[in-house]
Parts: C-alpha cells; structure tokens; sequence
C-alpha cells in the first residue's frame, strides 16, 4: 500500500544506524510488565501513559490510539509510545489481549554530550509507531518470558526480563530494517493533517506534533508536503481561511470575532492573510459575497450568462500556494464586476469602475470601508550583511534565536526564543522569559506565531525561508564584539539609548573585573579553559564564548601553547590528548560544561592547578550563549570563584 511505503521511509537505514547508537549508549530501566484482557464492554480509554512504552496486543481486530494516531489492528499488533502518550484500545471483537512493557531511558554521564547530538535528530523513546512483526509468535513467547520472569520477582529473574527487552529492541529495528513489514498506520502526514483538521482554530507547534512521532519538524513538512502538495503551514492557513469565508458569508460576527474564532493569532493576521491569497480585504470579502446573494435572487432575465460556475470559486491556486482573484473564465470576471459595480452604487461610491470585458477592478477607497483596517506599521531600514531590510519602527511580536539575552537586555521581551540554552540547566535570565513560546527555529513553528520581526544568529541556512514570513536580521554574531553586536541589535529594535545604557554598564563590569585581578595578584596568571575527561580534553580558544570573554575582554593570558596552537590558530577550541595535556595548563583551569574532571589519572593529578585546586567549574548555563546577560553573569561568577582560589 502507498501509506505503508511512505510509512516506511520514516525509518530510513541512517535514522535506524542513529536509533542503535541511542539504544546501545542509554541506560534503560524496566519498570513494570502487565498483562491485560481488554474487552469490547471495558475498553481502554485515554490512559496517560507513565513512561515509553511497548504495546502488543493479539488475539483479535482492535483499533490502538496513541494520542491523535489510531493504528488498525487485526490479529497481531506492536506499537510504541513516549511518556504522557494518551492511550485507547478497543476491540471490535470480544477480546483482546495485551501486553504493557514499560521502561525509562537515561543518559549516561559519558556519553551525554554526543547522545544529546542524537536525540535532536530522532529520539526512539518517544517515537510513535505501530506494525505488524515479522515473526509475531517469537514475539508472543517473548514477553510470555519478560512478564514471568519479572513477576517471579527474583534478582536473576528481572535480569532475564531485560534481556528479552533487548532481544524485542533488536527485533523491531530489524524488521524496520527489512522493509517488508505491514504497518498497521498511515504515516504521519496522515495523522498531521487529521489532527490539524481538529484542531486548526487552536494555536499549533509543528515541531510538538513532529515530537509525537519522534522526528524533526522539517522531517515531518518534507512528507506531509509529498503527501499533500502543499506546506503544514499553507494547510493550516487553508484550513483557517475556509472556516473565516464560512463565519463572512453566514454571521455578523466582527472581524475581531471571526479571526479569534477562525485560529488566526489577531485581526491583524486574518487581515493580511486574505490580502495574501484573495487580494481583498475580509470586510470586502462580506460585502461581495452578500451582494452575490443578491444577484442569485434576480429574475433570470437580470443574469449574466455564465458556464456553471459559481461565485464562490473565485480563488485560483497558483505558484506555491497563493492565490488570486479572477478565474480564467470571461463569464465569472463579468459576475464579479457586476457585484462591485452594484456595491460602489449601493455605498454612493463614484471615485472606482470596473470593466466586464476582461479589465480589472479598481480598489476600494478606505473611506467606504465599514470595518476600520489595521494601520500599516512605519518602517526603517536596517542595513545587514545580507543586504537592507525594513524593519518596524516598533516591532512587537519579535522571534529571537540564541542571542536572546541581548534582546532581553534592550527591554524586549521576546515572543519566541529558539536555542535558549545548552543542557538540563535554565538560562540566567530565564524569569524574564516566561511568557515567550520555545520553539525550533524551523520556518513552519516561525510562521505558527506570527512575528513583525526575526532575529536570526546561529546560522543562515533558513534565513531565505525566514524572510519571507517576516524582515528578518542576520547577526553573525562571531564576527561582531560585544560592542557592535549590541548597538546593532539596539539599532534594529529602535532601542538605541537602551544599548547605549547596556554597554555603560557592561563596560563597567569589565573595568571592575580588572582592577579586582590587578589588586589580587591575578594581572599576569595564565588560564586554561576547556572540557576535561580521562580521555579527551578540549581545550578552547578565544573564538569560544568563554574565551572571548576571558582571553579578549578580561585580558586575561593564556599558557603559551594554547596561545600559539589554539588562539593564534583561528581554532574554537583543539583536542588535546592526555599525553601532552600538562604544557596547555595555566596556572589556573575553567572547566566547562556539566562534566566532572578526572579524579584518579595520573597525568590530570601532576598538574600544577590540580594540585593547588585552581580549578573553576562553569555549567551550560553560563558557557553556552555569547548574549550580554549571559556573559555578565559569567564574569561575575569567574571573578568571585578565581578571586576566592587566589586567597
């Protein structure tokens, strides 16, 4: 079937190779094993689901609902779900019956870092599947012996149990593997566009659907594009637009109303939106379909001729997705000009005309409007190494990626923030975000909300995409000082004095800094920052975010090697191995990042700093954004914690 093959590609050999790496590097924990007999009387019903989860359930036809995903079940079933899933079974027969295995995955401290890699590109403990195995009476007898041999209770028992998980883990994927499995759901395209048609007046994450399945937004937009022919986005809007034509054409709700009602954020978007694809406004959009109406009712000696059609087709898709006003059809741009011809008469308008033979239709005057529009925004020009935008003299719904602190620090609070931090711990000014939806800086969750204006600063690859959703500003941001970056993210939010007010301040703390290591002997001690372990070291440069701020700001002196082989050389940071560890190391370390340093290596304990306990501890939190509130909190803990040491 067409659905199982799209299906299938879901799981492509790459994605299942990441999958593996994930299993084979997490720490899995078996929960709990249960039997149940599900029954057509006493189905089960939206059970919130307390961990990731295997299902597998034969015996019978049964429908499996995960969340918004219903799987079609006929004699044997697998099916796999993430933690908070919502799940319902029910059986169109009698019975049937159903295993619940349950398990947690962590990450071990090792390999946190390069499993954290994995888990943002497909995350297999939350991933939402459902098939038909390949041999489902090995499978059967599998988890007869995992739920016996954990109810038995016993030490060596459990121990059993688990291995049988890993035996059903290898299993599934290699069936995926294959490539010759039923799949009993269509992919999740299918499943998108069911939960969009529910839920289009409500405000929609794109990449919070794409979590359901366990792939990325883009991921999910690429097949529900091949499926549909159109964007999540376009969809969603399409959606959102019919429900708008349908409250114009039958209720007297304001405009206000109707686009609250219809799933756009404001009036403001639904005004736009209908310039966008019917070249109209939405108040114009009423007018002319209750003249048609009126038209409809005339003797038929009144009418135009015409070939079938109806006035309400008027919107022709073209290019990619949007759409125009007047059909190819002679006989439908005639009704349309009739209408407007009988409207300006009706609103004692004498200023526009239309034409029946094929011309177009002059606008309406804003003074015969009966819903005031929305005001158009002034605008500056920004200019930007991506050449000049404009931008809103005021913008208030901006989208920040990375840089998020200095936006914050201007007085802006954003209304979305992409790439907030690194790791388990909160950014430091994490309280002044509450409001402000995370998102992936993917364009579909963008467009979602609406933006005046995007801040983009980790990279340009979707700046294209990006643009066209609203004026976009590309700060590369490693190539600007602090300096710069702030008095232009200032200029771009018009919050000049503000930058102005910021940098005074940061400047400050800089100068302070300084003198406190001038007073406590610290002027000429060398710095060694990086990430520590047994095996690898990485140690940073002035290029690392850290390093700017240490190295370039607070002047402080790296040992010489890292000087000449790390900062001179351009590079971020090197990997330095323990055998030559010992000429990188100053006289006093940064070690950044949530990992512990080595305890017992020989080479790690002869070092000079580790001896004397020289060593500052810098968490994610504070070492992940080169934003100015972020490095302002940094140098305030490196001062104290070097300052405390020196005593």
């Amino acid at each position: 079937m067409q659905e199982e093959a799209e299906a299938s590609q879901v799981f492509t050999p790459e994605m299942i190779d990441k999958i593996a790496r994930i299993w084979t590097r997490s720490i899995i924990t078996l929960i709990d094993i249960r039997f149940q007999n599900v029954t057509s009387q006493y189905p089960l019903e939206q059970y919130k689901m307390p961990s990731s989860m295997f299902i597998y359930t034969y015996g019978g036809e049964a429908q499996i609902q995960l969340n918004e995903t219903t799987f079609g079940m006929e004699r044997f079933g697998l099916v796999h779900g993430g933690k908070g899933s919502l799940l319902s079974i029910s059986p169109k027969g009698e019975i049937v019956k159903t295993f619940l295995v349950f398990y947690k995955a962590e990450s071990p401290l090792f390999f946190k870092k390069y499993l954290q890699l994995l888990l943002e590109q497909v995350n297999p403990f939350v991933q939402q599947f459902g098939y038909t195995p390949s041999n489902p009476i090995l499978l059967l007898d599998w988890f007869q012996q995992m739920m016996n041999g954990w109810n038995r209770g016993k030490a060596m028992d459990k121990l059993q149990a688990k291995s049988f998980l890993y035996q059903l883990i290898h299993r599934v994927y290699r069936d995926f593997e294959s490539g010759e499995i039923r799949y009993l759901q269509p992919d999740p395209a299918c499943s998108t566009k069911i939960y969009l048609d529910k839920h289009y007046r409500e405000p929609i994450m794109f990449q919070e659907i794409a979590d359901m399945f366990g792939i990325s937004g883009g991921q999910l937009t690429r097949l529900f594009k091949k499926k549909e022919g159109m964007s999540l986005q376009e969809y969603l809007i399409q959606r959102r637009i019919e429900a708008a034509c349908h409250e114009l054409k039958h209720t007297e709700a304001t405009i206000r109303e109707i686009a609250t009602g219809s799933g756009f954020a404001d009036e403001k978007n639904l005004f736009r939106m209908f310039k966008k694809y019917y070249k109209m406004t939405p108040s114009d959009y009423r007018k002319i379909n209750a003249l048609s109406m009126q038209v409809d009712g005339i003797d038929n000696d009144y009418h135009f001729l015409y070939n079938e059609g109806e006035l309400a087709g008027l919107v022709k898709t073209y290019r990619e997705g949007e759409s125009t006003m007047f059909g190819q059809v002679r006989s439908k741009e005639m009704i349309l000009a009739a209408t407007i011809s009988l409207m300006l008469l009706l609103s004692a308008c004498g200023s526009g005309t239309a034409t029946n033979n094929g011309g177009t239709v002059n606008p309406i005057p804003a003074q015969t409007q009966q819903t005031k529009q929305p005001e158009v925004l002034e605008t500056r020009t920004i200019s930007t190494v991506k050449g000049d935008v404009e931008v809103p003299n005021n913008p208030q719904r901006v989208i920040v990626d990375y840089l998020i602190g200095d936006v914050v620090a201007l007085g802006v609070t954003p209304l979305g923030v992409a790439r907030v931090a690194r790791g388990e711990k909160e950014a430091v000014f994490a309280n002044q975000i509450t409001n402000s939806t995370k998102i992936a800086m993917e364009p579909e969750d963008v467009m979602a909300l609406d933006p005046d204006l995007i801040i983009l600063a980790w990279g340009d690859e979707n700046y294209e995409d990006l643009s066209k959703i609203a004026p976009t500003i590309y700060v590369p941001y490693g190539d600007m000082t602090t300096e710069e970056r702030i008095h232009f993210i200032g200029d771009v939010l018009n919050k000049q004095e503000e930058a102005k007010a910021v940098l005074n301040t940061y400047v400050e703390k800089i100068e302070e800094a300084k003198l406190a290591f001038q007073n406590a002997g610290l002027s000429d001690v060398t710095v060694t920052m990086g990430e520590f372990s047994d095996k690898n070291n990485y140690i940073a440069g002035s290029k690392h975010a850290v390093g700017e701020l240490v190295y370039n700001e607070l002047q402080m002196k790296a040992p010489s090697k890292v000087q000449t082989d790390i900062i001179d050389a351009d590079k971020y940071w090197a990997e330095i191995s323990m055998e030559v560890l010992a000429a990188y190391m100053g006289d006093y370390l940064i070690s950044l990042g949530d990992t512990e340093v080595p305890t017992d290596n020989a080479v790690w304990q002869s070092v000079p700093a580790v001896q004397q306990n020289r060593i500052v501890t810098v968490d994610n939190s504070l070492s992940w954004s080169t934003d100015i509130i972020t490095s302002s909190a940094l140098i305030d803990y490196i001062v104290n914690q070097l300052l405390a040491l020196a005593k």
